[in-house]
C-alpha cells in the first residue's frame, strides 16, 4: 500500500454493526411474513435504491412500503421497524476515530436515507454528546449526493467534493461491490470482513 494521506470510511458494517435480523423479525411480527423476500437489503429493490439517492420523499417511501407489502402500517411503525437494522455506536470505535482524526483527515461515505440518517445521528449525539460530523472532516450521504456506491460516478463526486488525491486516499468498506467501485477510480482500498473491525486496522 502506498502512502496514505486521507481515509474514507463506510458506516454500516464498518463503524456501526447492522442487525438485519431484528428488522426482518419486527416486520414479520407486524404481519409481513415474506418481508425478507420483498424488501430486505439482501434482495434490494429499485424502490429501496430510489430512497437511498433521494428520489422519493419520506411520505412517498411510507406509502410505497405499504403498497409493496400490502400491509397498512402507520408511518411511525414503518420508521420504527426500518431503524431496527441500526445498532448503537460502540465507544471503542468512536474513540479510535477520534484518535485517528488527529493524524489523518477522515471522511464518511454511506449509502443511506433520511430515516436512517436521522436515527444514527440522534444516537451518536445521545451516546457521546457530540454530533457524528464532529468526528469527520466531512460526511457524504448517498441521499444528498443523488448517487450511491458502487457507482463510479459516486466515488468521483466524493473525491471532487473533498479535494482528495485517489493515490493517497484509502477507502474502507465491508461490501465487495463497493470496494470494486472504489478501485475503478484509483482509490486504495481495505475490504473489512468479519471478524476484523476497524480496531484491527493499523495506520
Amino acid at each position: 500500500m502506498e502512502e496514505i494521506k486521507a481515509i474514507i470510511f463506510d458506516l454500516g458494517g464498518v463503524i456501526i454493526d447492522l442487525d438485519q435480523e431484528s428488522e426482518i423479525r419486527y416486520f414479520v411480527e407486524q404481519g409481513i411474513p415474506d418481508y425478507e423476500n420483498i424488501f430486505s437489503q439482501k434482495n434490494m429493490t429499485n424502490f429501496f435504491k430510489e430512497q437511498e439517492v433521494g428520489d422519493i420523499s419520506e411520505p412517498e417511501f411510507y406509502e410505497g412500503f405499504r403498497k409493496l407489502t400490502n400491509v397498512r402500517l402507520s408511518d411511525e411503525k414503518i420508521e420504527e421497524g426500518w431503524n431496527k437494522i441500526l445498532t448503537d455506536f460502540l465507544s471503542e470505535r468512536i474513540m479510535y476515530l477520534e484518535e485517528l482524526s488527529k493524524r489523518y483527515p477522515i471522511y464518511l461515505f454511506s449509502n443511506t436515507n433520511t430515516i436512517h440518517t436521522r436515527e444514527f445521528e440522534k444516537r451518536c449525539l445521545g451516546q457521546f454528546g457530540r454530533p457524528l460530523s464532529s468526528y469527520f472532516r466531512e460526511l457524504f450521504y448517498s441521499q444528498e449526493l443523488g448517487l450511491r456506491k458502487p457507482e463510479r460516478e459516486a466515488f468521483i463526486k466524493v473525491i471532487e467534493l473533498a479535494g482528495l488525491d485517489v493515490k493517497t486516499t484509502v477507502f474502507i468498506d465491508d461490501n465487495r461491490d463497493n470496494i470494486e467501485g472504489a478501485i475503478s477510480v484509483g482509490l486504495q482500498t481495505m475490504h473489512l470482513t468479519s471478524p476484523t473491525t476497524i480496531l484491527d486496522l493499523k495506520f
